[in-house]
């Protein structure tokens, strides 16, 4: 599957940083999505989105947990956020994506284990074995030997629509 590429103004960018601090809540959310499509290189927009990790309002705190996992983050406080997400989002791209992102964080995500076992029982397809593969990359299974996994990873940005500033 192709890369969706995604371009971001620097002024836009400025425009993102400055809504994630003051905006109102879908603003702060869309920032949050927004800045992970572009932030994998930029250390401002790593410490803007991990100081979101602590928003008051969940959505926020999940599209910073999210692309933060996205661009590669392996910080310790995503791993509440993301069971979070695992346990109660209504939408199993988000789900699957939270299980993807906890394996990623392999030995730091211990604590996702109980929750990760739980949605491997998931009615998704999708959920269950990202939460499966999940519980192996945590515990250190050489995936190898299993060929039902896939190969890559799932990107976010591939599955949702991108949603720009209006």
């Amino acid at each position: 599957m192709a890369e969706a590429i995604i371009k971001v103004s620097r002024e836009e960018i400025k425009g993102y940083l400055k809504d994630l601090k003051t905006g109102d809540t879908k603003s702060r959310a869309v920032a949050a999505y927004m800045l992970g499509t572009v932030g994998k290189k930029n250390k401002n927009i790593r410490k803007a989105l991990v100081n979101s990790l602590k928003d008051k309002n969940w959505e926020v705190r999940k599209w910073a947990a999210l692309s933060l996992g996205e661009i590669g983050e392996k910080n310790s406080q995503l791993v509440p956020i993301l069971i979070d997400v695992l346990k109660r989002d209504d939408s199993k791209e988000f789900r699957s994506h939270a299980a993807v992102m906890l394996g990623e964080l392999e030995k730091t995500a211990i604590t996702a284990m109980p929750d990760l076992h739980q949605a491997s029982k998931d009615e998704n397809s999708r959920v269950r074995d990202w939460s499966c593969w999940a519980i192996g990359k945590i515990v250190g299974e050489d995936f190898r030997s299993r060929s039902n996994y896939p190969e890559e990873r799932p990107k976010l940005s591939d599955r949702i629509r991108i949603v720009r500033k209006e």
